[in-house]
């Protein structure tokens, strides 16, 4: 048994630790840096550039040709011989020698007026008013709603040029007629119906009796005369 001092087992512990030391791998720096190398980043592709285009003139269009007005000239037609139709006429009177023919068309305005007959009679009322202008109106259509209240269909009309008078004085269902003197006299359209009878003391338009009232001021001078216009009024009905 071999024995060692302590100096000499000392010795030995370094020389282990060295040789153990030396065969680990040397540690790296602190600031030492691993380099790798890395290959160099692609370059960009190369664009090849054109030059920019040469600015040319816009081709004009060929202006085309206008057509011409042409101007056609337009000829009436040739007016009939008149021989067929005197020939027609001439044949006429031998076969139905009674018929009258007309040269032109006869006018329908009769027939109009028969046709809208009925339209005239249905607006008249039992006792109309006729008055014309705005002058004493009201006092005219108070008049009227009294008497339509106490004894019929009472209102007033209008007198105008395009009424049918003739068609308005033929409907059966008018029993008297109120107007001031001034719009029977002053009218040329009703003037032509107004029939007086001085001995029986009575008056018409048409076949209707009349009842003429003096200038309407004098019925707000004197509150009496229109007590005695509603008085006659009742006599008359």
């Amino acid at each position: 048994m071999i024995v060692m001092d302590q100096e000499a087992y000392h010795q030995l512990i370094d020389d282990t630790l060295t040789y153990l030391r030396s065969l680990q791998p040397k540690p790296l720096k602190e600031k030492e840096e691993i380099k790798i190398d890395l290959p160099p980043p692609p370059s960009p592709p190369k664009v090849k550039t054109s030059p920019p285009p040469k600015a040319e003139p816009l081709p004009q269009k060929e202006e085309k040709e206008r057509p011409q007005k042409i101007f056609i000239e337009l000829t009436p037609p040739p007016i009939p011989p008149l021989e067929p139709r005197n020939e027609m006429k001439k044949l006429l009177k031998e076969l139905a020698p009674d018929l009258y023919l007309h040269e032109t068309i006869p006018s329908d305005a009769k027939a109009k007026r028969i046709k809208d007959a009925w339209k005239e009679k249905r607006e008249v009322p039992d006792i109309p008013i006729l008055v014309q202008g705005n002058e004493y109106r009201s006092f005219m259509a108070n008049l009227a709603k009294a008497i339509d209240t106490v004894y019929g269909s009472a209102r007033i009309i209008e007198v105008t040029q395009d009424k049918k008078w003739d068609l308005f004085l033929e409907s059966k269902n008018l029993k008297l007629i109120i107007a001031p003197d001034s719009v029977i006299f002053g009218s040329k359209y009703l003037l032509p119906f107004y029939q007086e009878n001085p001995q029986q003391k009575t008056r018409k338009l048409g076949n209707v009796p009349l009842l003429l009232l003096p200038d309407l001021s004098l019925y707000f001078k004197d509150s009496y005369l229109k007590r005695a216009l509603w008085n006659v009024i009742q006599n008359s009905l």
